[in-house]
């Protein structure tokens, strides 16, 4: 039994530890963010898209269906006390003189500088309270081990990092860094089976933005894929679910009908020139320093790397990543190449929750010794491997023929050796 002193060491120890993650997680947010507001730069002088017609919700569809964020932003603006406002107007034209130059700032009146600066504090916060989530969710489907633990914990700050090389340059809306916490929310709930709050998150982020409409299609196949059928209060939640983003959805397009612009953007013949052409193959982006460039995602110099950590061990990973990161490619993709303009790869963050699981289960088997030994496959390999050999010994020292005298050892639940480890029959158990 531990001595309080020994306690209090050790809460000491886990409090430092867990400050210092924080402290490593804003600052990788904060970093993203502000990539993502020096790519930001529309918001003065586009006759559709400047913050000005966003706020007020001038620009047209299907932009203007997607109300939460703006109206969110601009009531804020009009109830920051005073003293808060001057403080963010002030660091909001800081900002947009490093963005933008001094001539594009002073366009801007106060208001929208205090909008601006909102939407970008909001886009930290959310991008931070994601982090902290990809953690949690990676814990959910992955016990940690003594190696494990360092890599769940740590990974986040490289999915912030690998962020900033997706925003596309002149590109950039208010809704994109709460769309990605809304998912990750959503998917955090649905591993936990608490349903009756996923109605709440699904009812913020289909008026956040009409891509909403197929989170209820993820969380089914999150649902059944940890189980050998899909229980019928959680085929309830689905229908659940549905009613209320298809509701949503309705809503907002029958409020809408007659605003100016289309339903959707159609870009797949200028997708498919751009995608057959070489650009992409070697496209580079700044989204740190003017004067060094980095590869963007399908650049060739690290496309095969983000495919190998995402596909890598294909076999072994979680039925609850394998399909739902299946299921959201077949989904999110189409719409990336038909409606999407070129390389937006934000546009495929529907997607970026599962790639995140398999690109951590793939360092987990290449780290992790435990991991691998939780494989199926290579543990069975393992198993009657250690069984012939002590079968092998015991008949030369005993005469006789011994069966299953092999040591088991643990898995990602039990780093210890001969440990044993519960199983979980679905993520509720974990």
């Amino acid at each position: 039994m531990q001595t309080p002193s020994a306690r209090l060491k050790q809460a000491a120890s886990g409090a430092t530890y867990l400050s210092m993650l924080l402290l490593l997680y804003a600052i990788a947010a904060s970093q993203a963010v502000w990539s993502f507001s020096y790519k930001w730069t529309t918001i003065v002088y586009h006759p559709e898209y400047s913050l000005e017609k966003v706020v007020s919700g001038d620009w047209p569809k299907p932009y203007a269906f997607r109300l939460l964020m703006r109206n969110a932003v601009s009531s804020a603006a009009d109830y920051v006390p005073e003293g808060i406002a001057a403080h963010w107007i002030e660091r909001g034209r800081q900002a947009l003189d490093a963005t933008l130059g001094a001539d594009g700032a002073d366009t801007l009146d106060d208001r929208l500088v205090l909008v601006y600066a909102i939407t970008l504090t909001s886009g930290f916060v959310f991008l931070f309270l994601s982090l902290i989530l990809l953690r949690q969710i990676s814990r959910i489907v992955y016990p940690a081990t003594a190696v494990t633990r360092g890599l769940l914990d740590f990974a986040p700050i490289a999915f912030a990092l690998l962020l900033t090389i997706s925003y596309r340059a002149h590109n950039g809306y208010i809704y994109d860094h709460f769309e990605l916490l809304l998912l990750l929310t959503y998917t955090f709930l649905v591993f936990t089976r608490r349903n009756l709050l996923t109605l709440f998150v699904l009812a913020l982020a289909i008026a956040n933005k009409e891509t909403a409409v197929l989170f209820p299609l993820f969380g089914a196949v999150i649902r059944w894929s940890g189980a050998s059928r899909l229980p019928r209060k959680d085929a309830f939640a689905a229908l659940w679910e549905t009613a209320v983003v298809g509701i949503g959805y309705v809503t907002i397009k029958l409020m809408l009908a007659d605003h100016p612009g289309v339903t959707t953007e159609w870009h797949f013949f200028t997708n498919l020139d751009f995608w057959f052409s070489w650009q992409p193959w070697i496209a580079s982006t700044r989204p740190h320093f003017a004067l060094i460039s980095l590869p963007k995602p399908s650049n060739l110099l690290i496309l095969g790397v983000l495919l190998l950590m995402t596909f890598g061990y294909w076999r072994s990973k979680p039925a609850q990543v394998r399909w739902p990161l299946i299921v959201t490619a077949m989904a999110n993709l189409p719409l990336f190449i038909f409606f999407c303009y070129k390389d937006e790869y934000r546009n495929l963050s529907l997607t970026f929750p599962f790639v995140y699981l398999a690109a951590v289960h793939t360092m987990c088997r290449y780290f992790d010794d435990d991991a691998r030994s939780s494989d199926p496959q290579s543990l069975s390999r393992k198993a009657r491997s250690e069984e012939q050999s002590n079968a092998d010994h015991a008949e030369v020292v005993f005469g006789e023929r011994a069966v299953g005298a092999g040591l088991d050892r643990g898995g990602c639940g039990d780093p210890r050796p001969g440990g044993s480890r519960h199983v979980p029959t679905h993520a509720g158990e974990r």
